[in-house]
């Protein structure tokens, strides 16, 4: 018989491919499904990234039936704690409520993931009613994950420090890169090339990126910016290249889709900087850590954590949000002195071994999952320990 202890993990695995599905299936694929018996609840939506986070009635009927598979999990495997990434969305935040109470009313310890730094916005933004809900619910969370140190405050109105844990996302090396070194792929006399890895969306900076673009080439002509990842919607693909056109930087910028895999390594290895222009609030995105891994230097806009993974001046350079001048800036900066950029690529690299792989995100996830278990059951212990005072 398994004596391992029990584990419901919920939430989605790519594809499509984003942070939170990239996120879980790391976990689930790494020493965590060997140290616990871990259970899968798959809450993908398969139809492609520009249905996430847009609800329809395709979503209201996948939802039901995950919901009784989550009942069924949980009453006939009697997991020891229930762990889900939590949405950032109100009606996210509703589904993973509904999957979250039965587990809670059964006396299962809950842990929630987040991906971001905007879900406090769902909260402040709210009436009282909503409120309510909300404090009901995560105040019976028995701990909170963030992916760093500033982004703890976030979960503080409803947990003491003690139960809000920091693990930073993690990047798989292989043994060549966790050498520090970086053998690029790029020959002399090319163009200098500017990569940029991510859903194509407004919130992600790709017109910010543009913007960028058209202000380089007026000085550095001899410039490409490569753009990867699947399009967020129709008409946003139809104002890119509207924009492209009216810059005139059509010969500038290639567009080669979604890449994974290999593919996807060889895309970052092919640049000589990458580019993370995010408008939005952002938590720790994963993309940023593998073009680190790939040795590239990261220019990134001020949100999330990302002060915290990109060491300004060292690894790559932070920039305030939808500020294409000040990108621009770094760029030509970095055109210029080649050294630096060699140097800055180094530094990132040696920064995700030394605190993004792969192998310490899932030691610090079994660590956070053992210490909830052991601060539950050192709860439910005095629960039952006879109260002898007079």
């Amino acid at each position: 018989m398994d004596d391992k202890t029990r584990v419901l993990i919920i939430g989605p695995t790519p594809p499509p491919h984003h942070g939170v599905s990239m996120a879980m299936q790391a976990l689930l694929t790494s020493s965590v499904a060997t140290t616990f018996r871990v259970f899968h609840l798959d809450i993908t939506d398969r139809r492609g990234i520009g249905f996430v986070d847009q609800p329809d009635w395709h979503d209201v009927f996948l939802f039901i039936r995950q919901f009784f598979r989550n009942l069924m999990l949980i009453f006939r495997e009697r997991p020891a704690l229930l762990y889900l990434p939590i949405s950032q969305t109100r009606l996210g935040f509703f589904r993973d409520s509904l999957f979250m109470l039965p587990a809670m009313l059964s006396g299962i310890p809950v842990v929630i993931h987040l991906h971001g730094a905007n879900f406090d916005a769902i909260y402040t933004g709210s009436g009282r009613f909503w409120r309510a809900y909300m404090e009901m619910i995560l105040r019976r969370v028995a701990r909170f994950i963030v992916l760093g140190e500033t982004l703890r405050p976030i979960f503080s109105r409803w947990a003491p420090p003690e139960r809000i844990s920091v693990v930073p996302n993690g990047v798989p090396l292989d043994d060549d890169r966790q050498r520090s070194s970086r053998v690029s792929s790029r020959a002399d006399g090319e163009a200098f090339r500017i990569v940029f890895l991510s859903s194509l969306s407004r919130q992600k900076g790709l017109f910010v990126l543009l913007q960028v673009m058209s202000l380089i080439v007026k000085v550095h002509p001899d410039v490409e910016l490569l753009i990867a990842g699947p399009w967020w919607g129709e008409t946003t693909r139809q104002e890119a290249e509207s924009c492209i056109a009216a810059s005139g930087i059509s010969d500038k910028v290639r567009f080669v889709g979604a890449v994974t895999g290999q593919k996807k390594n060889e895309f970052l290895l092919s640049g000589d900087v990458f580019v993370f222009p995010g408008v939005q609030q952002e938590g720790q995105p994963m993309t940023v850590l593998e073009a680190m891994s790939e040795g590239l230097p990261v220019i990134a806009t001020d949100r999330g954590c990302l002060r915290e993974t990109i060491i300004d001046g060292v690894t790559g350079y932070i920039v305030p949000p939808n500020s294409p001048e000040a990108i621009a800036e770094k760029i030509l900066y970095l055109i210029r002195h080649r050294a630096l950029r060699e140097e800055m690529g180094e530094n990132a690299l040696k920064r995700v071994v030394q605190c993004y792989t792969i192998e310490q995100f899932t030691s610090r996830m079994i660590g956070v999952l053992r210490r909830t278990l052991t601060s539950a059951s050192s709860r439910s212990a005095a629960r039952l320990r006879p109260d002898c005072r007079p």
